[in-house]
């Protein structure tokens, strides 16, 4: 397994671990940032425009969340890894990203989710 997968996967299993003590979301089907106002979550139409070398900030503009940094891994070269857990805009699921800066800021590496 690569060393993304594995951070992926490390982030999307604290990601379910850190939501499931979280207040349940209700599940919201609206996507517009007006209807979504004060749910900081990410919606499945939001998690498919999410996509490789976005920026945490470019994230954050698309999902209306920071979401809640969970982990940092160093990579060679002084180099990390850092896993970001989001909400699902679902009862119980969870979104995980996680971020290297291999090549100046944090970019998006790897995404993953739970739609429960």
């Amino acid at each position: 397994m690569s060393l993304r997968r594995a951070a992926a996967a490390a982030v999307l299993s604290t990601a379910l671990a850190s939501t499931a003590v979280l207040a349940p979301v209700a599940a919201a089907s609206a996507d517009a940032p007006s209807e979504r106002a004060g749910k900081a979550c990410v919606s499945k139409k939001e998690y498919r425009k999410l996509k490789k070398g976005m920026t945490i900030a470019k994230v954050k503009r698309i999902t209306g969340t920071n979401g809640k940094q969970v982990n940092k891994y160093p990579l060679p070269g002084g180099k990390f890894v850092v896993g970001r857990a989001y909400k699902a805009c679902t009862k119980r699921g969870a979104v995980g990203i996680s971020f290297t800066n291999q090549t100046g800021p944090y970019k998006l590496a790897a995404k993953s989710a739970a739609w429960r």
